[in-house]
């Protein structure tokens, strides 16, 4: 048992998807001079190995420049997510030739990557010393890595002298992320002090109320790049969506020109100019415009007020003239479509409402709180459609069921929400997040990321009761980053009628080190008392250009002196023979230090064990770590921790939850031929493991998983992102993934009544997970390319199986008008390693999985060493031109290769008695004659083979002594669920028991007696 004790400052955040390896800081380079035009392609480590390149660790913190082993693509990076001061690190060129007078131009780009925006400076000198090179470009980075186009970094540079070069990159972020870096170029370009500049106050007039005309302007240049006087211009080009639409030959300078597009047509178009002199192109100006009708904006400023009384009133703005793209709308044509939007389905509740309000009736204030998605639509009339155009929709959560009773906590414990529904709010353009960096080590926060045009985040917060609150107050811990333009405002959602802001964190005004703080704002103000139905609701906006945002442990409670709250964290699942990892939580929530408490773990109600508490700060967390193995044959457990304080002032939330951990078998291949004498002495045959048939069905690997599950390797073939279930969460949801350990009965946001139909729908084969491979979103045009990659197989000629279904299919489960319909997918085998490009494909028409669990059987060639089922779903692609969805394999069947054993694991009355290593197949037990519960000398027996890469399934049980004792049950006339029935000498008889001879069997790990 280990305790951690959480304070102000967590441990460093740790980079979980992109591991770097690490350069030192480097003597200056050696290479070149290299003669321009020069490119570097970070294709080859080799580039920092031989010092062709350098990096400059100014800060001498050991966090720089370097390259990152599971980053796809051509990238260097400052691997900056450990960082706990500002960077100054320096990446710097080989030697370059310039010429004198000669302009030359820096091209590359740049992402972020797990953090905030990134500052990043391009310098161009001579000598070795980078800080003293003239900087012709800084840059923030705020594009984000798989989320699109880089950040553009460039920069000029005219040579004053001929001789040697160096052009460097100069990261002074300050906060934690990576910086990828693309390629970099450097070429010289022709003389600007002849170029002609670009047009000015280019503008496009288009027709009032839709009318479909278009009238370009502009002002010819009367200056070069540099600004001098140009003598006079060759031609200026005008292009209508990048086709020459007029030429004016040699017009005069700085005058102005007007012309008329007579032939537009409705729709979106790009105009643009360039002008020509001495035979060199000026900058292209661009304006777009919209011409025509226009499609109307989604419904704006939607609000939900709860009457509290059952209903409540959606209102939201008249739609405007001015359409998405800036076209005409007419809104003297306007109806509204109101819809619930439930698992990515509309279901109406009115229709052709020519008014901005809309009354909802039966509002549910009872059980277990959900969240529905309100989709408003706008449909106007166009001249140039047959049928009404229609708005993309407006959408606002409402939340319905009971408030959450004080003290409410939420920490994203493993990248999910534990007490929700917790809604993002699709109004604004950025998006929160879960990380798995956290405040309290339990890999799980909230994170907002801005990027270029997503500089606004806000998620809404569940219904919480704080009527029988004397103080009440908000607490949450926030990453600080002093200094920066990152600010967290919360506001207060009251009884669903009014919204007031309770306070703000405000990072411009900080000062001291980076580190996670806490605060905490009063909520007197929006008090409940005496409300019927009443509640809160706390919304986090968070806001900036380049700083990462991090929430972590928000709490609402009743800010009394003494209060502690104890939590348990605990697996969904253990596999049989190993130790569940149990972590009971305490939190202070009063407002003085608490001294003096014990914390108890309970198994089965039972106290299991009790650790001293150490002193608590208000507002901390301290993390007590048990491990429990269950024993052997035991079907499920039960958990629970708790805090004792004579002191606490309220005692409510001392005890946890109870909380179920099932005990599951393993895939790999067990020991059936256990026997026992009645002098203790135990025998098995040595593992065969060559060929060894394997069935996995998934069971024994942490839900939501989507890496470093078993063996398995899971590849993500897209980078794309992937589809989420509305209002549905689980951890990992919406991260980018190829497959996904996927447990239907471990969501959340889903109300009581919705779960069994959830669950049908989403249920494996068999057991409780399958893997899951989610689309990739139809609007990245990427096709979803996601691989499900086997353990190492036999080598031989083999048929391998698998089970598939396609959840998502409304086609073939009967929905009147489908959204998606059947998944397609393809099987690849390789005869040399894990690597995609290795492997060969087998079909040459894809395979479709349909709704319902369908078994493929698949021959493999000898010498296939891996196979994979590659999720191949396309929009466009499939045979009905449906949204890719979701693939599910479950029960996956092969003959493995590759098992090793290490040692056997002998259990004796389900406890670990003995290991021994991999050649020993006897023991004998000198304590066979104690008495452990059954009677002296009576006891039961089994042996778990130790694999290289895991532990096999229990064995058969066999029994010393009388094997009458301790029987768990009597069958007549052999009735009973099928499953393997041994003697009590661990001789396999069969499947079920219905046949069997009167007597004292062994059927799953149990006696039996059969009269």
């Amino acid at each position: 048992m280990r305790k951690t004790l959480q304070v102000l400052f967590s441990a460093m955040l740790a980079a979980t998807t992109l591991a770097p390896s690490a350069m030192k800081a480097q003597t200056p380079s050696t290479g070149g001079p290299y003669d321009v035009p020069y490119s570097c392609l970070w294709n080859d480590q080799k580039v920092l190995v031989n010092k062709e390149w350098t990096v400059e660790d100014k800060n001498n913190d050991g966090i720089t420049w370097g390259f990152s082993n599971d980053v796809p693509g051509s990238f260097i990076s400052y691997i900056g997510t450990a960082q706990k001061q500002d960077a100054d690190d320096w990446l710097v060129s080989p030697y370059l030739a310039f010429e004198a007078g000669k302009t030359y131009k820096v091209e590359t780009g740049g992402f972020k990557a797990m953090g905030g925006s990134q500052k990043l400076a391009v310098a161009i000198g001579t000598g070795d010393d980078p800080t003293t090179y003239k900087v012709i470009g800084d840059y923030t980075i705020s594009a984000t890595y798989g989320g699109g186009g880089a950040t553009p970094v460039e920069g000029e540079f005219i040579a004053p002298t001929t001789g040697k070069y160096r052009v460097a990159f100069h990261c002074t972020s300050n906060q934690r992320a990576y910086l990828l870096l693309l390629p970099v170029k450097v070429f010289a370009q022709a003389s600007l002090a002849v170029r002609p500049a670009a047009v000015n106050d280019l503008n496009v007039e288009v027709g009032a109320k839709g009318a479909v005309s278009a009238k370009v302007s502009f002002t010819t240049p009367s200056t070069d790049y540099a600004g001098n006087a140009l003598s006079g211009l060759t031609r200026v080009q005008l292009y209508r969506d990048y086709v020459q639409v007029k030429n004016y030959d040699a017009p005069a300078l700085g005058t102005k020109i007007e012309w008329t597009d007579d032939e537009v047509v409705t729709g979106e178009h790009t105009y643009s100019v360039i002008a020509t002199a001495n035979d060199l192109r000026s900058d292209e100006v661009v304006k777009k415009a919209y011409v025509g009708y226009d499609r109307p904006l989604p419904p704006q400023n939607i609000k939900i007020y709860d009457h509290l009384n059952g209903k409540a009133t959606i209102t939201w703005d008249p739609v405007s003239e001015v359409g998405m793209h800036g076209g005409y709308v007419d809104p003297k044509t306007a109806e509204y479509n109101v819809n619930t939007l439930y698992y990515g389905y509309l279901q109406p509740v009115e229709q052709g409402l020519t008014t901005t309000k809309c009354v909802v009736e039966d509002v549910n204030y009872d059980g277990a709180q959900s969240a529905v998605q309100y989709a408003i639509y706008t449909y106007v009339d166009s001249p140039t459609s047959d049928t009404a155009v229609v708005s993309d929709a407006g959408r606002e959560a409402f939340i319905i069921g009971q408030a959450h009773e004080i003290p409410y906590y939420e920490s994203f414990a493993n990248k999910s929400l534990q007490k929700g529904p917790w809604v993002i709010d699709a109004n604004c353009a950025g998006k929160f997040g879960l990380s798995e960096d956290a405040q309290d080590e339990d890999a799980g926060s909230l994170v907002f990321n801005p990027s270029t045009g997503s500089t606004l985040a806000c998620i809404q917060g569940p219904k919480v009761d704080i009527a029988n609150a004397g103080n009440p107050q908000i607490v949450f811990w926030y990453y600080a980053y002093p200094g920066t333009d990152g600010k967290i405002t919360v506001k207060v959602n009251r009884n669903g009628q009014e919204m007031v802001e309770v306070g703000t964190v405000d990072y411009s005004t900080l000062s001291g080190k980076m580190g996670w703080r806490s605060v905490a704002m009063d909520l007197k103000s929006v008090s409940t008392v005496g409300v019927k139905n009443g509640y809160i609701r706390p919304y986090f906006y968070a806001e900036g250009l380049s700083t990462s945002i991090m929430i972590d442990n928000i709490k609402i409670y009743d800010a009394i002196e003494n209060n502690l709250a104890a939590d348990i964290d605990a697996p969904a699942h253990v596999q049989s023979g190993k130790a569940a990892q149990l972590n009971v939580k305490v939190t202070n929530l009063g407002t003085a230090k608490a001294s003096g408490y014990k914390v108890h773990l309970f198994i089965d109600g039972k106290k299991f064990e009790t650790e001293e508490g150490e002193d608590l700060e208000p507002n901390a967390v301290a993390t007590y770590e048990f491990a429990y193995t269950p024993k052997l044959h035991v079907g499920k457990f039960t958990v629970r921790g708790e805090v004792e304080w004579a002191a606490d002032m309220f005692q409510a939330n001392n005890k946890s939850i109870d909380y179920t951990v099932e005990v599951v078998s393993s895939p790999l291949p067990a020991i059936n031929d256990l026997t026992a004498t009645d002098k203790g002495v135990l025998t098995w045959s040595a593992m065969d493991v060559d060929g060894v048939k394997v069935t996995d069905d998934f069971e024994s690997y942490t839900p939501w998983s989507i890496a470093r599950v078993g063996d398995w390797t899971l590849y993500d073939g897209d980078k794309g992102t992937v589809y989420t279930f509305g209002g549905i969460q689980h951890p990992n949801s919406g991260v980018a993934q190829a497959y996904i350990v996927f447990n239907p009965w471990q969501v959340s946001g889903l109300a009581a009544t919705y779960m069994q139909q959830f669950a049908e729908i989403f249920a494996p084969h068999s057991g409780k997970q399958s893997m899951m491979s989610t689309g990739t979103t139809i609007d990245t045009g990427t096709p979803t390319n996601n691989w499900l990659i086997t353990p190492e197989l036999s080598g031989e000629e083999q048929t391998i199986s698998f089970w598939v279904n396609a959840p998502g299919d409304e086609v073939n489960r009967g929905e009147q008008n489908p959204n998606s319909g059947p998944e397609t997918f393809d099987i690849y085998y390789s005869e040399d390693d894990t690597n995609a490009n290795s492997f060969i494909k087998l079909n040459k028409d894809s395979y479709e999985a349909v709704y319902k669990w369908t078994k493929y059987d698949i021959a493999l060639p000898e010498g296939a060493k891996y196979f994979a089922i590659v999720h191949t779903s396309t929009g466009s692609l499939t045979s009905y031109n449906f949204e890719p969805d979701r693939l599910c394999v479950d029960d996956v069947t092969y003959r493995a290769g590759g098992l090793r054993v290490m040692g056997y694991n002998v259990y004796r009355d389900g406890v670990l008695v003995k290991k021994l290593d991999g050649r020993t197949t006897t023991w004998t037990d000198e304590k066979y004659t104690d008495d452990n519960g059954y009677g002296a000398g009576n006891h039961k027996y089994n042996v778990i083979v130790v694999y290289a890469n895991g532990e096999s399934n229990v064995s058969n049980t066999v029994y010393v002594g009388d094997p009458a004792a301790g029987v768990d049950s009597v069958v007549v006339n052999g009735v009973k669920t099928n499953n393997r029935v041994y003697t009590i000498d661990g001789k396999y008889v069969g499947n079920s028991l219905k046949d069997v001879k009167q007597g004292l069997y062994i059927q799953n790990g149990k006696k039996v007696v059969v009269k």
